[in-house]
């Protein structure tokens, strides 16, 4: 682990990208005891302590921070940047004499009945009956303030208020370092929904957040509506129409003033940032986005239950009175309203349909907007999130701050400090895969150009990658749907190639799908089978149409038998599970959602493979015993393939979060579950591709544990049984492995997806020669080998930009580089060529088999039975 060259009491930060004059917010990882208490240290620039707010996302095992989280006004003047455009500055130790905040007052009160926020620019009040609040601009000069008061309202499918039946309200606050007063605060603000039958479960709730910044006049909000019923999804199908949907007319905030505006000039709005501003000249008027208006709005993408497109009209309309005034093709208004309060919704024409209505003295933000006969549908487990900005101070595009998707971040040096694979330290920035990596900005096929091809917008669709590569053997013009979800990461690959590259782009492809993720593609339920509660559902079927699956794999209306195995129906399943993205979304943005999505997803794969306790479970266990991919629960081996090596990096980005060494644990138990470092692999039939080729993707998982043993100096007999197995493995790759397309006949689609997957050899390969203590040089050969020839012919092939191939080249590209020239800071053990038997080897079937059951006798629970039953038998 390194560490810096200055004394823990002073820890310079070089930031890039860094907007001046500006409000700046990014996260800085930590060397291991380089500080403990955040308290006693003040952020400097300039030689000056600043204003700064700070929240530690992560901590390592010996408490000291890891990963920190820090919010600031850039310096104003150029005096802290380098020549190469960047700006330092230093965590200190606190000065001994008291500092005075340069911040105006940040004013916080909280009783059982409201909360109140106030500084110099506004008042805030939320009640916590029902979640209105107000907001009171400061008065000025020439008028006092008129109060803004907000609330949110949901009607059902026959357009019937939907009524509160609880209310409640948390927050968290972020301390400034400079004083220890409120930086940052946020309120969370949970409303469930009364069925419309009181003998029913509704499961309609929304989850607003209010985030206030001391150092900011304005104001975000975060709203979303969420289903937490179970799908009923019958015959293994995910269509939408499911009868656990939940149909809607309207989900919008409406904003109220006690200031008749009709006629007066103090109500404008634009159009989008750089239009200019317009007073309406009668009112209501409003702007209705209905579609993308991309060149592919009609996509099929859009299909509705009934398999119609639900729209008919091309990008936005501006009415007045009813009557259309101005249409064009993609709107993103703010409204600048009383007391120079400007209003904005995020993503607004991306997530359409979306509308914004001004009345002479209301604002109705539609977030799903009214529509004449038309419903909303929101499937069970599914999540749908809008944010809106609230800028109180009178200024030009003043609630368009958090819209523009700047980030600032360290050099990147500092992530050398991290226990998340980054491999950053000795990255090859002209590198060959890194030339085919950055066809993902600038080819014509790159992925923004992707989601016009399939028009992925939509509130449901926006975020998602299309999935194009699966239209290669698609016969005919049309548009072939397929959405690509998060397999293989494509959220960690961008976030590693927006460290890397310093490139906004990649920071906004990663924030869009990490979004997208974390509402639509996990599944939000505790009703369905605890081997889906939580789940992360899969891609599009393979080579198959979505339908109207939407983002949930299989539809009733897709064929059987597209390709060998196909199943066609089933739900989240362990082979689909990836969390790393999250974690370093989490830990670069502090969004807590991602870290709870993290959690979420660990606790659910751990339940796909170690089950609950029923007795029923276990027969069916004993019935499935032999069963590819699951878990033998009664000699306790796991199946060597890519959902183990799931489960593993779960866990161990739960303890990237968490610091809990009871994950590492349970990593080693599987590990010493799965494979041995004396075994005879001839039995694993790994000649056989396309039924064992992800065994290098668990052999990748092991690797990730052996760095986070070596980062916490635990050269223990686990980390040596896990490093034998892996050179075990290593040597057995370099005498047997090639390039997969050597033999294409083996192969049921020899395409280049096998050719990008071969760089998971390197990366095993090229880590085996680390741990081997770097010197048995034919492991690292064969590890460049692999990565020249995976660069050389990918660069010839009219394939190389399709999605599942790129992704595979930003998950997998990095490590032969880093491995060779990491410094060896120890020296590891020889290996051992004598490791014990697995206990419990020479047991028989039938001893197994008793011993499970007695055990699972033993803690019996009748209601848990039942439960297990009721769940599978509807």
């Amino acid at each position: 682990m390194m560490t810096y060259a200055n004394s823990a009491d002073r820890i310079p930060i070089n930031l890039t990208n860094t907007p001046l004059d500006g409000m700046v917010k990014m996260s800085v990882p930590l060397a291991k005891g380089l500080l403990y208490d955040i308290h006693q240290s003040q952020l400097m620039a300039n030689g000056q302590a600043i204003d700064c707010g700070a929240k530690v996302l992560a901590t390592w095992p010996d408490k000291s921070v890891k990963w920190l989280h820090l919010t600031f006004t850039a310096p104003s003047s150029d005096d802290g940047k380098s020549d190469d455009d960047e700006l330092t500055l230093t965590l200190e130790k606190k000065a001994d004499a008291n500092l005075i905040s340069g911040l105006s007052g940040f004013h916080y009160e909280s009783n059982n009945s409201q909360t109140a926020v106030s500084n110099s620019h506004y008042t805030f009040t939320l009640n916590h009956e029902n979640g209105q609040f107000s907001i009171t601009p400061s008065a000025n000069e020439n008028c006092d303030a008129n109060p803004i008061t907000g609330e949110l309202t949901l009607l059902d499918a026959s357009e019937q208020k939907c009524a509160i039946s609880c209310c409640s309200v948390s927050s968290i606050t972020t301390p400034n370092l400079l004083d220890a007063s409120i930086f940052t605060l946020s309120l969370q603000v949970m409303v469930n929904y009364k069925p419309a039958q009181n003998d029913s479960k509704s499961g309609i709730s929304s989850r607003f957040e209010f985030h206030f910044d001391s150092a900011q006049s304005d104001i975000q909000l975060d709203i979303t509506l969420h289903n937490s019923k179970a799908a009923v999804h019958t015959g293994g199908s995910w269509d939408l129409g499911d009868p656990n949907s939940f149909q809607f007319s309207e989900f919008s905030l409406s904003l109220h003033s006690s200031e008749d505006l009709q006629g007066t000039s103090s109500l404008s709005y634009q159009l989008d940032k750089n239009a200019h501003w317009q007073t309406p000249q009668e009112l209501p008027t409003s702007i209705f986005q209905h579609s993308s208006g991309g060149k592919n709005w009609q996509s099929p993408v859009h299909l509705d239950h009934q398999q119609k497109i639900p729209f008919d009209v091309k990008g936005y309309i501006v009415e007045q009175q009813g009557k259309q005034i101005f249409s064009g093709e993609r709107a993103a208004p703010q409204i600048s309203w009383v007391n120079g309060l400007n209003i904005a919704v995020a993503d607004f024409w991306q997530k359409f349909p979306s509308a914004i209505t001004i009345y002479p003295q209301t604002i109705c933000l539609g977030l799903f907007p009214k529509q004449n006969n038309k419903q909303y549908e929101l499937q069970g487990g599914e999540k749908s999130t809008h944010s809106i900005c609230f800028g109180v101070k009178n200024a030009p595009n003043g609630a368009y701050f958090f819209t523009d998707g700047n980030y600032a971040k360290p050099h990147i040096s500092q992530y050398a400090h991290t226990d998340i694979p980054l491999y950053t330290e000795f990255q090859q920035v002209n590198g060959e895969l890194q030339s085919l990596i950055n066809n993902g900005l600038h080819s014509q096929r790159n992925f923004f150009e992707k989601r016009e091809m399939l028009d992925e917008y939509g509130w449901r669709n926006f975020g998602d990658i299309y999935a194009d590569h699966e239209t290669a053997e698609h016969q005919d013009d049309s548009i072939f749907v397929s959405h690509y979800n998060n397999q293989y990461d494509p959220i960690y690959g961008f976030l590693r190639q927006f460290i890397l590259s310093n490139d906004q782009q990649w920071f906004t492809l990663a924030d869009d799908l990490a979004k997208h993720v974390m509402d639509i593609d996990i599944y939000h339920t505790k009703d369905d089978k605890d081997e889906y509660n939580g789940g992360l559902f899969w891609h599009t079927d393979h080579y198959l149409q979505a339908f109207t699956s939407s983002h949930r794999s299989y539809s009733k209306h897709q064929g059987k038998g597209a390709y060998q195995d196909h199943a066609g129906g089933g739900g989240p399943g362990g082979q689909h599970c990836y969390t790393s993205g999250l974690t370093l979304y989490y830990l670069l943005t502090g969004n807590q959602r991602a870290k709870e999505a993290v959690l979420t997803l660990t606790n659910w794969i751990t339940y796909v493979y170690e089950g609950g306790n029923t007795c029923f479970e276990l027969l069916l266990a004993l019935k499935n015993r032999h069963v590819p991919g699951l878990k033998n629960h009664f000699n306790g081996q796991y199946p060597l393939d890519r959902g183990t090596a799931n489960y593993i990096n779960a866990l161990l980005d739960s303890y990237v979060l968490t610091s809990d060494d009871t994950l590492l644990r349970r990593v080693e138990h599987i590990i010493q579950h799965t494979v041995h470092p004396n075994e005879d692999i001839t039995l694993r039939n790994l000649e056989n591709i396309e039924e064992t080729w992800f065994y290098t993707v668990f052999l990748q998982s092991v690797v990730r544990y052996l760095d986070i043993k070596r980062a916490n100096n635990e050269l223990n007999q686990e980390f040596y049984y896990a490093r034998d197995c892996l050179m075990h493995f290593a040597h057995w790759m370099h005498n047997h492995e090639y390039m997969y397309l050597d033999k294409p006949d083996i192969l049921e689609y020899p395409n280049d997806t096998w050719t990008a997957q071969d760089l998971r050899k390197a990366h095993v390969l090229s880590a085996a020669y680390y741990y081997a203590n770097k010197t048995d040089n034919a492991l690292l050969e064969k590890a460049k080998y692999f990565e020249h020839e995976v660069a050389t012919r990918l660069a010839l092939s009219d394939t190389k930009t399709y999605t599942r191939i790129m992704v595979l080249l930003m998950q997998n590209d990095g490590p032969t580089h880093y491995y060779e020239y990491l410094p060896l800071e120890q020296t590891f053990a020889t290996v051992n060529p004598n490791w014990a038997k697995p206990k419990g080897e020479s047991n028989s079937v039938i001893g197994q088999v008793f011993t499970a059951f007695c055990k699972r006798l033993l803690a019996l629970s009748i209601s848990n039975e039942v439960n297990w039953l009721k769940k599978r038998l509807g």
